[in-house]
């Protein structure tokens, strides 16, 4: 029989190692990917807004290419069996970019523009991929109501290890002045880590006697099904678009900004690697003081239009005083509002589908959706910045979709649950 909890609702001593195993998986994960990111927008400032288009529809080719085979082979393997099988995959192939990336040099991105770009690809997949492997894991092998009270100790392992993964790139890149083959390499050992956490995450879980019997069928053709009749779904669907389009406006100014007023790839890099760190410090303490009593006590379309909100008076702060600095301060406080209390939020939207098929839609949704819209959005910036079109003009572009954004949220919001329970 699997182990209980106690009539208090504490949790048993397998669920606290299961809980603070894959913490450490989920910590280690991220921490890999939020060491290389600096890097990746350090190519995107030096290649430009002009190409962020091209740039976007990349990473749409690469969600294509890679997460789709992920998830599929998600459907039908159990997490014991699918896990080890990705994390390795993924540190064979950014070992084999950082034997590219020693080619490179110092940020000479111009001589090797293809070996950007299959970065820039890879790591949009990379992106995806990892973080999820973690809640994969945990889906699978906690109960609900064990998964209320874990699943936040969870999330801050995932915050943390962002927040050292940050740090460790700014450090490599400004203390050590290490060449970028060297975070790829560093990354490639943490992803071995979160194998290594993986490993003790499994007798604990085999305890809890909570691991599925069966495999999810239907896969993507299900959730297109879904999709086709849901009103809800694709009323998300759009919301997912118009957060990817002002995630990618708030980019391109970042992007132009970076460029003309940090000179040197290497300062950029050190920059871009500043703005993360603070960014995610700043969601690892709403996490730990505010998210769950906002949660609780917040109707969720309050924390639905959080993001927007902040977005608007992010777009004024650019307007009014387009620099650096100003760029920086809004992109912390746009991804503490978006972790911290959108996200959560976001995820309280799909409870109404029907179980089997939810993470079907939601796939199809926070991949295609999410990324159809940073292309749609890469495009309406550079539109916007023809002759004519000037700074005014993208700041009213974007509050436009933010102004939409936060109507399908409030309407999303209503018609579901009033308060996160």
């Amino acid at each position: 029989m699997p182990p209980r909890a106690t009539e208090s609702g504490s949790t048993t001593a397998a669920e606290r190692r299961a809980t603070w195993a894959i913490a450490a998986m989920s910590g280690a994960g991220l921490c890999a990917t939020f060491l290389l990111r600096p890097l990746r927008d350090q190519f995107g400032v030096d290649q430009g807004t002009e190409r962020l288009p091209w740039l976007y529809t990349l990473t749409l080719l690469a969600t294509v290419v890679a997460v789709v085979p992920f998830w599929w082979l998600a459907n039908r393997m159990p997490s014991r069996r699918f896990v080890p099988v990705v994390l390795h995959t993924c540190a064979l192939l950014v070992g084999g970019l950082a034997i590219g990336l020693s080619f490179v040099g110092d940020y000479a991105w111009r001589d090797h523009r293809w070996l950007g770009e299959l970065f820039w690809g890879g790591y949009s997949a990379l992106n995806v991929a990892v973080p999820a492997l973690a809640w994969i894991h945990a889906v699978e092998n906690f109960r609900t109501e064990t998964a209320k009270r874990c699943f936040g100790r969870i999330a801050i392992g995932g915050t943390l290890g962002a927040v050292l993964g940050s740090a460790a790139a700014g450090w490599l890149s400004k203390d050590l002045h290490a060449p970028p083959w060297v975070g790829a390499l560093v990354t490639a050992g943490l992803l071995e880590l979160a194998f290594v956490a993986f490993c003790s995450s499994l007798q604990p879980c085999r305890e809890l006697g909570t691991a599925r019997q069966d495999v999810a069928r239907g896969g993507l053709v299900e959730g297109l099904r879904v999709l086709a009749k849901d009103r809800r779904a694709q009323g998300i669907g759009v919301y997912m678009m118009l957060l990817g389009m002002l995630a990618t406006a708030f980019y391109a100014a970042q992007t132009s900004l970076v460029g003309e007023g940090v000179a040197g790839a290497r300062d950029q890099h050190i920059w871009l690697a500043s703005v993360e760190f603070w960014s995610q410090g700043l969601v690892l303490l709403l996490q730990l003081f505010a998210t769950g009593p906002l949660l609780t006590r917040r109707p969720s379309a309050v924390l639905l239009v959080s993001l927007p909100v902040v977005s608007i008076v992010g777009l004024s702060a650019l307007w009014l005083a387009p620099a650096v600095l100003t760029v920086g301060l809004v992109q912390i406080g746009r991804r503490g509002a978006q972790y911290a209390f959108e996200k959560p939020a976001r995820e309280v939207l799909y409870t109404p589908l029907a179980l089997a098929t939810k993470h079907k839609v939601k796939f199809l949704l926070d991949t295609f959706a999410f990324r159809l819209g940073d292309l749609l959005g890469a495009f309406l910036a550079v539109w916007l910045q023809r002759p004519g079109g000037g700074l005014g003009a993208s700041v009213l572009a974007a509050m436009g979709v933010a102004l939409a954004w936060i109507v399908l949220g409030t309407a999303l919001g209503r018609n579901g649950r009033t308060t996160i329970r």
